[in-house]
């Protein structure tokens, strides 16, 4: 039965909330099952957390000063960023801050805020691979940005880093780097910037350096080869870390937390005397159901569990890489990352299998819900495409994902 708007137009009649849901319960099922191309980890399961469901679950303001409101989890959820604090070599916690957020781009946006509040006059320096969020969150904070060159893997290119530093004349650096970039996985190396800039002549006082680590500061940790030169840790002198807790961490809502030097949040926060709280975060309303789905995982899955995943994660990467390139196929696997980047394929494969495309470009990520079987059925369809596809096409690709 159709019904009419109030402009005339006609509608269909809205179909029952049940019909609807199972529908889309059904389309997220076949969906989960050949998700290949983005760093979610769809491999948990709803969990006790899920009994809260029925609250308004709201951490408002500082998550060390919690607030009137009662039905909140801020308690625990300083307790997940202890966690990750450790994690991240904090030795003393109590000289960092962190908090849970709505996603990594909340994280970044906040480190470039607590950056510029730092160093008024500094200038944002990022690679051509970092994440989107690092450019828009300069535009929106109105600090002044510069994009600094890749290697063709995607890492920073440090030479390239060395001549901007250099051309700024001593003006305040807020270096953004990547703890494993969006498309190609590439890791930047910390230290190596780090050791640039005090041969330039910055000191921490004119410098911030705020780590992007949405997927990958939850894998290197893990991975036991993996260099610490690249590795988010606060040992090293960063300032600020962010990472995503939907990707390698796993919870059924995006959500993300941040870690930074306590200075830099007590430099911006502010009492609010209705709240009982301080303003320190981005969000004033805070999603404590993610709290709780953060809290849950980490206590239940633990560090051998994410060292588990990690480690089948790297070895099935290595698997999806090698098979391609056996089959002649163009294929980038950057160390100690489960980002495998190949040509774009058919438009077919890359809605069936969910792959994130970028100039000729896509990727699968192997995360922990990747199975072997799953692996095995991509393989043989993008085999099968590539074997089939016009070559001057092919070679065209592979052309342009080399350079």
């Amino acid at each position: 039965m159709a019904v009419t708007s109030v402009a005339g137009v006609i509608n269909e009649a809205p179909q029952p909330v049940d019909v609807r849901f199972a529908r889309k319960l059904e389309e997220f099922r076949s969906a989960r099952s050949n998700h290949l191309g983005y760093p979610y980890n769809l491999d948990f399961a709803a969990g006790a957390s899920g009994q809260f469901a029925g609250f308004l679950v709201n951490n408002l303001g500082d998550p060390y000063a919690g607030s009137h409101y009662a039905t909140e989890t801020c308690d625990l959820e300083r307790e997940v960023v202890d966690w990750f604090m450790r994690l991240w070599e904090c030795q003393d916690p109590d000289q960092y801050w962190g908090s849970v957020g709505a996603s990594g781009t909340e994280g970044n946006i906040w480190g470039l805020y607590l950056a510029r509040e730092a160093l008024p006059d500094g200038i944002v320096l990022y690679s051509q691979d970092a994440h989107y969020s690092i450019p828009k969150g300069a535009r929106i904070l109105r600090m002044d940005s510069r994009c600094v060159a890749s290697r063709p893997n995607g890492e920073l290119d440090l030479a390239a880093f060395a001549t901007t530093v250099e051309s700024l004349k001593g003006r305040p650096i807020i270096a953004t780097l990547n703890c494993g970039t969006t498309v190609k996985g590439a890791h930047d190396d910390i230290e190596a910037v780090i050791d640039v800039l005090r041969r330039s002549g910055y000191d921490r006082a004119r410098r911030f350096v705020h780590v992007d680590g949405a997927l990958n500061a939850m894998v290197l940790p893990f991975d036991a080869a993996a260099p610490s030169n690249i590795k988010p840790s606060f040992e090293i002198e960063v300032d600020s870390v962010s990472a995503s807790g939907h990707k390698m961490v796993g919870t059924p809502m995006p959500c993300g937390v941040i870690v930074t030097l306590k200075r830099h949040v007590n430099r911006v926060s502010s009492a609010v005397s209705y709240l009982r709280t301080n303003d320190t975060t981005l969000m004033g309303s805070r999603n404590g159901h993610a709290v709780l789905a953060l809290w849950e995982r980490i206590n239940r899955h633990g560090r051998a569990g994410f060292t588990k995943d990690v480690v089948e994660c790297l070895a099935r990467a290595r698997r999806l890489h090698e098979a391609l390139v056996a089959e002649g196929v163009w294929s980038l696997l950057n160390p100690h990352s489960i980002t495998v980047v190949f040509p774009e394929p058919s438009h077919a494969l890359v809605k069936k299998y969910q792959l994130a495309c970028h100039q000729y470009l896509a990727h699968a990520v192997v995360m922990p819900n990747v199975t072997d079987r799953l692996l095995d059925n991509f393989l043989s369809d993008y085999i099968r495409w590539w074997r089939l596809s016009d070559v001057r096409s092919a070679e065209h690709i592979i052309q342009e994902a080399r350079t």
